[in-house]
């Protein structure tokens, strides 16, 4: 069902196909915001599609990991990954602004694809400095960002009443 998918980085004269994710902020993200965020240089999003349909698709944009957004036990994790000589008070990051996969194609490892799909852009031929993949996931999708390696970046945020929660992967682990 998904051999004929397309990766296609969005353009302003890109024709929409159907898309319906079940949740209506990334419905709407998709159609009505993605266009104005690549035009105001917020972020870049990526679709995959077939002739039919937008099977799925993911924006990202530019972002930091700094000591405000951890917990202390955390961020001396993340400090330990890099020699003393090249301890900074953050550390380059790309975010994962919206990630959503049509209702459709779900249950394929689509979503789990495009993750890797965003750590191998970003560690080969990637054209800045970048540590770590960030996502403010939704509570429902914290299971999901958890199964594939992603971990809090505050732990006294995973169980605090908020609809995201602060999630981050280390790409320093991928090219050591």
């Amino acid at each position: 069902m998904t051999d004929n998918i397309r990766v296609v980085r969005l353009t302003q004269d890109y024709q929409f196909k159907s898309f319906d994710c079940g949740n209506q902020d990334l419905n709407d993200f998709l159609l009505s915001d993605s266009k104005p965020y690549l035009k105001k240089l917020l972020s870049v999003t990526y679709i995959l599609e077939t002739d039919d349909d937008i099977v799925a698709y993911f924006s990202v944009s530019n972002d930091k990991i700094s000591v405000p957004d951890s917990d202390k036990a955390t961020w001396r994790k993340i400090k330990a990954l890099f020699p003393h000589s090249k301890h900074r008070s953050d550390y380059p990051a790309v975010k994962i602004g919206r990630l959503a996969v049509n209702s459709k194609y779900r249950d394929n490892g689509i979503g789990s694809d495009i993750l890797n799909f965003v750590k191998d852009l970003f560690i080969s031929g990637n054209r800045t400095g970048c540590s770590f993949v960030t996502v403010d996931a939704l509570r429902e999708a914290i299971p999901f960002y958890l199964k594939n390696d992603f971990r809090y970046l505050d732990k006294t945020t995973a169980d605090a009443d908020t609809d995201t929660c602060l999630m981050y992967y280390d790409l320093t682990k991928l090219v050591d």
